[in-house]
């Protein structure tokens, strides 16, 4: 029998040394600030190889960004099916009729994203896709420097000329419109924008809202669902910097507090959580 000294759970801990150091600047996205929001041990075991980027999801998703990308910079539905083949055809999607459904289900929401796109000109102009941000946040007196980095899905300009993020979603369940209002990654997309985010293509400061756009929801109105946030008022913004500035405090470390939420039956990082079964250590 081994030693207890070789036992699970008993090694001492390998470091106590927190992720950043006190002069370094902590960089965020707006992805993760609702992440860290919710529950920062997830947002650690995550972003330290606890989430496979080879599941099949995260295989679609980046495969319908990829091709909506390519749609709206004007390439052609012949040549986007092209693309769609190739590209699907490198995917394990297990049996062969489980992978004809996953193929056919992109198909249809890169249908339902274009069906968006054509009817959404009429209030929206495009003006960079996939475009990487990165600003600086003011600092708290006791917290770290802090930057947001991020790369959004669309930017775009509403008719009174004020920048639009709109950000596709390839979940099968929408928000509620309630919960919209209150999505961290629209804000944060939307405080970046008042920080300055955007201003090297000449947008204004002023955030026209943000959106979330479902395109595995058909909507006979709009194309695809979308759940809009509202521009921000300057209460809301003081609101939404102090959430930003207390998530990068945060993911600093060395220690890490978990959460419960209605997230946690299919969150990634629930076998390595104190407060579910299966995270447990065997000598507790």
């Amino acid at each position: 029998m081994p030693h207890p000294g070789s036992w699970y759970g008993l090694p001492e801990v390998s470091t106590d040394s927190p992720l950043w150091t006190d002069e370094e600047t902590v960089s965020v996205s707006p992805s993760t600030i609702e992440v860290l929001s919710k529950c920062p041990l997830r947002w650690m075991v995550e972003r330290h190889g606890g989430e496979d980027p080879a599941q099949l999801a995260s295989i679609t998703g980046t495969l319908v960004h990829a091709l909506a990308q390519a749609a709206a910079s004007g390439v052609e539905r012949l040549e986007l099916q092209v693309r769609l083949d190739q590209a699907w055809a490198a995917v394990d999607a297990g049996a062969p009729w489980f992978s004809r459904r996953e193929r056919n289900r992109v198909q249809k929401m890169l249908d339902t994203f274009m069906a968006w796109f054509e009817r959404s000109r009429s209030e929206l102009t495009q003006v960079a896709v996939e475009r990487d941000l990165s600003v600086q946040v003011p600092r708290q007196a006791d917290g770290p420097w802090l930057r947001v980095r991020g790369r959004v899905d669309r930017l775009e300009v509403d008719e009174q000329g004020r920048p639009v993020v709109v950000d596709i979603k390839t979940g099968k369940q929408p928000v509620s419109r309630d919960d919209a209002q209150e999505h961290p990654q629209l804000a944060v997309y939307q405080l970046a924008t008042q920080l300055g985010a955007f201003e090297e293509l000449g947008l204004s400061e002023e955030p026209g809202g943000a959106r979330l756009l479902y395109v595995s929801k058909e909507d006979k109105k709009t194309g695809a669902a979308e759940r809009v946030q509202a521009p921000l008022d300057p209460d809301s913004s003081k609101v939404w910097l102090a959430t930003v500035q207390e998530a990068a405090s945060s993911c600093v470390g060395p220690e890490y507090t978990a959460t419960e939420s209605p997230d946690c039956p299919r969150c990634p990082a629930r076998t390595s959580c104190p407060l579910h079964e299966s995270g447990r250590q065997v000598g507790e």
